[in-house]
């Protein structure tokens, strides 16, 4: 009787959803203006170089109307116009700049274009976004096997700064690999969510997770990239949509024609493990795993000095210097985009605009602990 009342049918379910998206995206993209626009200090980077010379007024046009047709989403009537739109807009400002191709931006984007496709076969809609779910917490499990996510993210960031436990404690109790227990129950629930006949109660523990991640990285926690806060609810609210009524199982034709996301989703994030696909498409997520970008600058920068971590006698020496994730997190409330040749791009940028004698720039290998300058 209960779900009844909620979700009268699939056409409900799949408005819902789309609103509820659209009502998260739209705050998401508000909270973090910066990443949207051009005119900021931190750098544009485009994937393609003649995508430099775009005027940065067309970055600030194209996201005005984005916003405008994401009101429009959540306030009229579902159309399949509306939804197009939106998509070139989003596909339009992601071609200029890479720091917007952001995990929670992908997720929509492909939501998005799974709804164009099958707008009037609900079915294949719940089923695909079932099937995209899977696939971003098998992935975001499975990268997170590794040494670097136990001592960055798992020792430093929830056992030292979220509980306060000093390192003493940590051998005592041998809690380091405890922190394994994480990407375990998160494959373990991708899987469970696959073949299990019971997905509500799945769904149910998943929300549990999303919660226990907003109590972490919220503001009453280690208050920490907060444009992941506006997308673990959006997950909470899909999760109790998605399943308020029981997925049903698809032919071998559907299957078929919709095979490409099968590879999108499930074929493509294994390449990410050899660095053959990109990380933020792949779910890599909180792994501790990649680079971590160094610039040194002079401390008579007064543009970056809002933004500069104090002088700690290592890379730079006397010199203070930005930490990109940090940078990136304060000024546009986004990570940086995690590929080595935007790193490049970026460090590139930096020379041309403040001069090579007054920045150098190191990346620092999580895994290896190897550093090298660019």
């Amino acid at each position: 009787m209960y779900q009844k009342k909620v979700l009268m049918s699939e056409n409900q379910q799949i408005k819902y959803l789309i609103k509820v998206i659209a009502l998260v995206w739209f705050v998401t993209k508000i909270w973090s203006y910066k990443t949207w626009v051009a005119e900021r200090i931190y750098p544009v980077i485009p994937p393609f170089d003649f995508l430099k010379y775009i005027p940065d007024s067309l970055h600030l046009i194209i996201f005005g109307l984005s916003l405008l047709n994401l009101l429009l989403i959540v306030f009229l009537r579902v159309n399949r116009l509306l939804l197009i739109s939106l998509f070139l807009f989003e596909f339009l400002s992601c071609l200029l700049d890479t720091v917007r191709w952001q995990p929670w931006e992908y997720m929509y984007l492909c939501m998005l274009a799974v709804i164009i496709i099958n707008f009037s076969r609900p079915k294949n809609i719940i089923f695909l976004f079932h099937l995209l779910l899977v696939s971003m917490y098998l992935f975001s499990g499975l990268h997170k096997f590794n040494r670097s996510f136990l001592s960055t993210f798992w020792m430093d960031e929830i056992l030292k700064d979220f509980f306060g436990l000093s390192l003493e404690i940590i051998l005592k109790f041998k809690l380091f690999f405890a922190g394994l227990l994480i990407p375990v129950i998160e494959v373990l629930l991708a899987i469970s969510l696959l073949v299990s006949k019971s997905k509500r109660k799945i769904s149910l523990l998943l929300i549990i997770m999303h919660i226990c991640i907003l109590i972490l990285i919220g503001p009453f926690g280690l208050n920490y990239n907060s444009v992941i806060w506006f997308w673990n609810f959006t997950l909470i609210f899909i999760l109790f949509l998605l399943y308020a009524l029981p997925v049903e199982k698809t032919d071998s034709k559907m299957i078929l024609n919709n095979s490409y996301w099968l590879i999108l989703w499930f074929i493509m994030p294994i390449f990410s493990f050899f660095g053959n696909w990109y990380q933020y498409f792949s779910f890599n997520l909180y792994s501790g795993k990649g680079y971590q970008m160094y610039i040194c600058v002079n401390n008579d920068n007064y543009e970056l000095k809002p933004y500069l971590e104090p002088v700690d006698g290592k890379l730079c020496k006397d010199k203070p210097y930005l930490n990109l994730q940090n940078w990136a997190m304060s000024e546009i409330k986004s990570a940086p985009f995690p590929d080595i040749e935007v790193y490049q791009k970026i460090g590139i940028g930096m020379k041309k605009k403040y001069g090579n004698k007054n920045v150098k720039i190191f990346l620092h290998n999580t895994e290896t602990r190897k550093t090298i300058e660019l």
